[in-house]
């Protein structure tokens, strides 16, 4: 009941991306796009007898490893049929809607074992739509999928106290789990990691005589725990660390934390957040979607009475510090106020060490708070299960002030949803070049140039054109190498946002052939306008038209759908491009129409 319950709510919470779900994805355009060539390319590499790890579709010529991004592999190999029948954005869809329902059940299982029905609902709401939830969903899937973390509570729980079944078996629990949540977020389950290791030590420390007793049975299920997950794992990260397209460091550190006001203040995500708020809220570093720390006041208040009456519970002290431990981790390795850091000269903070660690170097702070939550959740729940033994003014004064904590929870009512019509140009095969260096699907596609190449929605298209082609890409994908992008120079930036069309001179010329030959490009496409590339407007896209028809000399086929895209199927030679040895185009000239 509670799952259909906590289901029911975020479909209704995403309810404008449910109102067409094969074609409107929910959250905002670009990491969305991103997500939808991840689960669409699961199942092309299967059926074509691809490795599903490693892609040369995308950032053609060097590749990506899926290992290195966030692909959510086991969602992709488990929606490859529905992404097959009808498309990944319904997939995205389906997984994104589920994340917060599932989070929200098993964070109920998880706390019934201490609290009551009510409580334990209340706290699994915490849970799954915390401002986190809200803030990561306008298009981090994978970090937003987070429902092992009390499935973890569950299992540490059995496993450290309760003691009841065979220690194997609570081994490989643990064990499947850790390798299904690397599958699903590696950064996810390194903070899962680091928030149990807060925890068992408070544990520990609060049961110091049961220690000798409890030792040899967690210590089998360990072992069993961490010899399965290493024989799981050791292909996934041997692939990670020793394959091809290794990228770490792909965030610039001390940027996306948070911010000591977060806690108290909140976003432009959060429904009761005055202009007033908002205003300070603004001042914080990173983006919108990394700015999910906010707990409010009055849950504040709260989880300080809970400390109060439930403080001879051991379990009190550990969700504290699962909730207090995930906090500080998330305000990176300097304090931020208000956006500000003048105190970082001096002042470290915890995340300061776990930054020195071999790995953890490449975690993004602020997103320890989707721990954060599950603590605050717990909490929750064991100060109403205390109000219990409240005389009723008290106890109806305590209930009132959690709702209080809960409403300001509430996000905003029409969560964004992104819409990505399906384009004849991909879906129907007019933008698929002729293959001309083996048959499809041999990892040898014909490559083509998607113009502007830092548009996250050539990801998209390219998934909806079956994969006939490769391109060369400043895409926004995380696992891309820097180094193709100075390898393509110019052409990468044509269009991009900011970036001036550059006259065609003769050393651009010869510039423009070179990068074409040396990646033996076959076409090349101007894509739709598209909302994920601001500047990208119908002028922007008829500059860029007009400059590739001089470039080339010819006049683009068009597609014949709402949002037109300018399709060069059959390139000059390459000492044509050079020369400038081709027809003259006159500017200001409209390319006839194509065929569809």
């Amino acid at each position: 009941m509670v799952f259909v319950i906590t289901l029911a709510l975020a479909v209704v919470w995403w309810h404008l991306a449910w109102e067409f779900p094969r074609g409107n994805q929910i959250g905002g355009a670009g990491d969305a796009d991103e997500y939808s060539w991840f689960f669409s390319w699961m199942p092309f590499a299967l059926g074509h007898g691809l490795n599903p790890l490693v892609s040369t579709y995308v950032n053609f010529p060097s590749g990506i490893n899926l290992m290195w991004n966030t692909s959510v592999l086991l969602p992709s190999f488990l929606m490859a049929p529905v992404t097959v029948i009808w498309g990944a954005a319904l997939s995205y869809n389906v997984v994104l809607t589920l994340a917060p329902a599932l989070a929200c059940t098993f964070s109920y299982l998880a706390f019934r074992r201490w609290t009551g029905r009510l409580p334990s609902l209340a706290g699994g709401l915490v849970v799954g739509f915390s401002p986190y939830v809200t803030s990561q969903a306008v298009g981090h899937l994978a970090q937003v999928f987070m429902a092992s973390a009390p499935l973890f509570l569950i299992l540490f729980d059995r496993l450290l106290v309760v003691q009841s079944a065979q220690p194997w078996r609570e081994g490989l629990a643990l064990g499947l789990l850790a390798w299904a949540q690397l599958l699903t977020g590696e950064e996810v389950l390194a903070m899962e990691a680091v928030t149990a290791a807060i925890a068992v030590a408070v544990l520990c420390l609060l049961n110091r005589a049961a220690l000798a007793a409890h030792f040899g049975y967690a210590w089998k299920s360990l072992k069993v725990a961490g010899g399965l997950f290493i024989v799981l794992a050791a292909p996934f990260l041997a692939f990670q660390y020793f394959g091809p397209a290794r990228v770490q460091n792909v965030h610039p550190p001390d940027v996306y934390v948070s911010d000591l006001l977060n806690f108290v203040i909140p976003t432009n995500i959060t429904r009761l957040a005055p202009p007033s708020v908002l205003a300070v809220s603004r001042n914080f570093t990173g983006n919108g979607s990394e700015q999910g720390a906010y707990i409010g006041i009055p849950l504040l208040i709260f989880v300080g009475i809970t400390l109060y009456l439930a403080r001879r519970r051991r379990v009190t002290w550990v969700a504290l510090a699962i909730a207090l431990g995930a906090g500080v981790l998330s305000m990176g390795s300097t304090l931020h106020v208000d956006g500000h850091r003048e105190l970082s000269s001096f002042l470290r903070l915890p995340d300061y060490l776990l930054q020195k660690l071999p790995l953890f170097h490449n975690l993004l702070p602020d997103r320890f708070a989707s721990m954060m939550f599950l603590g605050v959740g717990l909490l929750l729940a064991l100060g109403l299960e205390e109000l219990k033994r409240l005389q009723w003014p008290l106890r109806v004064g305590g209930a009132a002030l959690a709702v209080v904590g809960l409403a300001f929870f509430c996000p905003i009512i029409n969560y964004p949803a992104s819409s990505s019509p399906l384009y004849s140009a991909f879906k129907a095969g007019l933008a698929c070049p002729e293959a001309t260096s083996g048959p499809r699907g041999s990892g040898r596609p014909p490559v083509v140039l998607m113009l502007p190449a830092a548009n996250e929605l050539n990801l998209l298209w390219q998934a909806e054109s079956g994969f006939c082609y490769a391109m060369p890409s400043d895409t926004g994908m995380t696992g891309t190498n820097g180094g193709d992008v100075s390898r393509m120079r110019f052409l990468l930036k044509l269009g991009a946002p900011g970036a001036p069309v550059p006259a065609i001179t003769p050393a651009v010329r010869a510039e423009a052939a070179a990068d074409i030959q040396a990646l033996n490009i076959k076409e090349i496409v101007v894509g739709p306008e598209a909302p994920a590339v601001p500047p990208w407007t119908p002028q922007g896209q008829a500059e860029v038209v007009v400059w590739v028809q001089q470039l080339l000399g010819q006049d683009p086929q068009q597609s014949l759908d709402s949002n037109i895209s300018y399709i060069w199927k059959h390139l000059p030679p390459v000492s044509d491009i050079a020369s400038g040895h081709v027809p003259k185009i006159v500017l200001g000239t409209k390319p006839p129409p194509g065929r569809d």
